[in-house]
């Protein structure tokens, strides 16, 4: 009876999405979460199609209020979600747009409105947040950017603070997305005073993981951190990661910032720069960066950073220099299927485009003659990126050479 109730106990009532989209009707809605706001992996959590009537339903249980994403094809709207909660959305967009591989370069988001929102609705408050942050700050940009105006400055973090009284809460997520939201104020103003940004923002023991504003702070201020800081010795870096592979070296080292005290922040520091390390400065050794975060792996004190670690190594292990290609499943113009594993040991280019893409008609000859030129050592696979095949055939008639 005891194991029953502990079971039952720590069973998690999902958070239920219910809605419509009448727009895309037989297409694949999906619910996209993210383990950490540091490497921002995105995970599929939830996943089904669109009924003939528009209608769709997802779940998704967690504990903590989380940022999320609804995606239909490559539009997508992000939002927070809160556990157990149930929202009732309508999904719209505009055709043209939803029609395209890349609509948010053309500012085209799926439109959510939310049924079940009331004014203490978590999404509604941080939506209104940020209206009158953007109105209040763009109306300043100029003096408080450029010249430096400290009454442009306080005239926005006055008015802010007059409709939203904003405060320290580390317990409260809304509190705490206002406090780290004036974060960015604070960045353009105080840019070249770090100190000040460290002891007002992150001279403290709370580490809000999952809250967006804190975590945009956090990775905008910790940006390839290691490796560009004055008060790191780089040369003890290097040899630590370079000659040595060792963690606990490494951490010792770091530590010496006045910055980095804290062990929690220390190694969240560490995790992400060594990730930056490995992707973009060749001169550190890619295996020893491997070995150390898996040191880190096994031997972390922190839970919460855990997936974040696991993240990083699966992130470095996609996109890292000479990796393999993950094997793609693709469809020839005439249907067949077609995977890279048909390509394994070739030396393949991989040319991505759309059929409206000027750019990308342009470099085709270019592509085609260098294909012609390396026809014994290189293999060009050109992959059409638009949903209506009708488009791609229209393109091959009017375009045979290709």
């Amino acid at each position: 009876l005891w194991l029953t109730f502990s079971l039952a106990a720590q069973k998690i009532t999902p958070a239920v999405i219910h809605g419509h989209a009448d727009f895309a009707i037989g297409e694949e809605v999906r619910l996209v979460a993210y383990d950490d706001l540091l490497t921002y992996v995105p995970k599929t959590v939830a996943r089904c199609k669109i009924a003939k009537d528009g209608s769709f339903e997802l779940s998704f249980p967690t504990r903590e209020i989380k940022l999320v994403q609804l995606e239909i094809r490559t539009s997508r709207a992000e939002f927070l979600i809160e556990p157990q909660k149930k929202y009732n959305f309508t999904i719209d967009m505009d055709p043209e747009l939803f029609s395209l591989f890349s609509p948010q370069d053309y500012n085209g988001f799926l439109k959510i409105k939310n049924s079940n929102s009331d004014e203490n609705d978590l999404n509604r408050r941080v939506n209104n947040f940020n209206y009158d942050f953007t109105t209040a700050f763009n109306e300043r940009a100029f003096k408080i950017i450029y010249d430096h105006d400290l009454n442009a400055y306080d005239s926005v973090a006055q008015y802010l603070n007059d409709k939203y009284p904003i405060q320290y809460n580390p317990y409260d997520f809304y509190q705490s997305y206002l406090y780290y939201s004036l974060s960015e104020l604070d960045m353009m103003y105080w840019s070249k005073d770090a100190d000040t940004l460290f002891k007002k923002y992150l001279d403290n023991d709370h580490i809000l993981y999952q809250n967006p504003a804190y975590m945009n702070l956090f990775n905008t201020f910790y940006d390839d951190y290691i490796f560009n800081s004055l008060k790191i010795n780089l040369e003890n870096v290097f040899v630590s990661i370079n000659d040595n592979a060792d963690y606990q070296m490494l951490f010792n080292e770091v530590g010496k910032d006045p910055f980095l005290v804290n062990e929690r922040l220390r190694e969240l520091v560490i995790v992400k720069s060594l990730g930056q390390l490995y992707l973009n400065h060749p001169e550190f050794n890619k295996s020893n960066i491997e070995t150390m975060l898996m040191q880190l792996q096994a031997n972390s004190h922190f839970t919460e950073h855990q997936p974040i670690i696991d993240n990083m190594l699966d992130l470095i292990n996609k996109f890292g220099y000479d990796n393999p290609v993950c094997d793609v499943k693709f469809k020839e113009s005439n249907g067949k299927d077609f995977t890279l594993k048909k390509l394994k040991g070739k030396c393949v280019l991989l040319h991505f485009f759309r059929t409206d893409c000027v750019e990308c008609v342009r470099e085709m000859p270019l592509l085609q003659n260098l294909a012609d030129q390396y026809k014994d050592s290189l293999t060009l696979v050109s992959v059409c990126v638009d949903f209506d095949k009708y488009k791609l055939q229209a393109f091959l008639n009017k375009y045979p050479q290709f």
